[in-house]
């Protein structure tokens, strides 16, 4: 089989695609969100630190923990 050109595998061909803005371009006002607020689509689900930090709930000094409704808590406070 021959090698093919990335272009081959273009969708649509020529059309625009669209892309975020970049850091020079100034967002709408409509894509800036408040700092009390958050989108949790973009929240991680697990934090490590390099030193333990204590879990909110039970205190324990831990360096994995994992979101668990607003707070990133020790695998043992986790709700699975």
């Amino acid at each position: 089989m021959p090698n093919r050109s990335l272009d081959d595998f273009a969708a649509g061909g020529d059309e625009p695609v669209d892309t975020p803005p970049s850091a020079d371009e100034p967002a709408d006002a409509t894509d800036s969100v408040e700092a009390d607020s958050r989108d949790v689509s973009t929240l991680a689900t697990y934090r490590w630190t390099p030193e333990p930090a204590a879990c909110p709930q039970c205190g324990e000094s831990v360096q994995k923990r994992w979101l668990d409704g607003d707070e990133y808590v020790c695998l043992d406070c986790k709700d699975w």
